[in-house]
């Protein structure tokens, strides 16, 4: 499969999500096998500006591919200008965000607000476009309000701006994360465009990965949060596509992530930066295991890369408690 010439290696791909798809977490979800990871969400405002912490979290060349940089703003000139400075970084792919409901990003107008001007989408999308020679995707929800699903209309506006695929999460940006995300839509979509169309919301294991995928049509499924605590879910969605079945994860590979993820992030953050971000990580990689309260309690404290190998070590290889990770990943 393929995104305007970039070979996609696998039709399960990465949501880009703030504060967790940087550098650390997209090598790690690449290696496991997604087909394609997109950056944090950057503001186009912030990139224009030259904000040295905003250009620090584009795809460095180092990272295993191929991977996105997602963009958002509301104003086509200014959006122009960030995609033709984002060009100039290591990413394959540019993609605009017209699906985030966070507040402090719908009250500028972007995000999931484009979708109640979508003339203006078009005009942001087309100024993108004709910036780079690189691909250009993006990314939508089901509409703004339940009254208002235009997902439709949307990307019909997005394929005649030259967008080369296009994600819908299939919930209203009034919904946020809640209810049912709306497949039925997704895969009417999939029949009225003729790009690569990615569907994504309630992908919860491998098993749900490819029910989707075959049921809706679609192009490629992303998952977002059930890859927080398990990005082998990939390496499991791959095997399960090709072989009807996956391996479990053991105790040992989970330990091995962890502080992998960490290292690299030390490098990113620094040691003692890292250890507080890894706090919150701990508790996605702990679900479902037997003892994570007690465990998950222990990290509050977390300060250093040592005290995490300790906890790790002593709550995975140990043998204190018992893995149940496996069927849903």
């Amino acid at each position: 499969m393929q995104i305007a010439g970039i070979k996609i290696k696998s039709r399960a791909v990465m949501a880009p999500m703030a504060g967790i798809t940087d550098f650390a977490f997209r090598s790690i979800v690449a290696e496991y096998g997604a087909g394609l990871v997109t950056s944090e969400l950057l503001s186009a405002n912030a990139i224009v500006r030259g904000s040295e912490k905003t250009i620090m979290m584009l795809p460095r060349p180092d990272e295993p591919g191929p991977v996105a940089a997602q963009i958002f703003g509301a104003d086509p000139e200014i959006m122009r200008e960030a995609a033709m400075i984002v060009s100039r970084s290591s990413c394959q792919i540019i993609d605009i965000n017209f699906g985030c409901p966070v507040k402090k990003v719908t009250k500028c107008g972007a995000g999931a607000a484009a979708l109640k001007d979508i003339k203006t989408a078009g005009r942001i999308a087309a100024a993108v476009v004709n910036s780079t020679d690189k691909p250009v995707t993006a990314k939508i929800r089901s509409g703004w309000g339940a009254e208002s699903v235009n997902a439709i209309e949307m990307a019909k506006t997005m394929e005649d701006a030259g967008v080369d695929a296009i994600t819908i999460h299939a919930r209203t940006a009034a919904q946020g994360y809640s209810g049912e995300a709306d497949w039925e839509l997704i895969s009417e979509v999939a029949r009225r465009v003729n790009i690569p169309v990615i569907g994504n919301g309630d992908i919860d294991s491998p098993e749900t990965a490819v029910e989707k995928l075959w049921s809706a049509g679609c192009d490629f499924v992303m998952i977002g949060r059930a890859a927080l605590g398990a990005p082998w879910i990939f390496r499991q969605f791959n095997e399960l596509c090709s072989t009807g079945s996956y391996g479990k994860i053991s105790n040992s590979e989970i330990a091995a992530v962890i502080l992998r993820q960490m290292e690299m992030m030390t490098g990113l953050y620094g040691e003692r930066n890292a250890a507080r971000k890894m706090r919150t990580r701990l508790g996605y990689y702990t679900r479902g295991l037997t003892g994570a309260a007690r465990f998950r309690k222990a990290v509050t404290k977390l300060e250093s890369a040592r005290e995490l190998e300790e906890l790790v070590t002593g709550f995975l290889l140990e043998k204190q408690v018992s893995a149940t990770y496996g069927g849903t990943g």
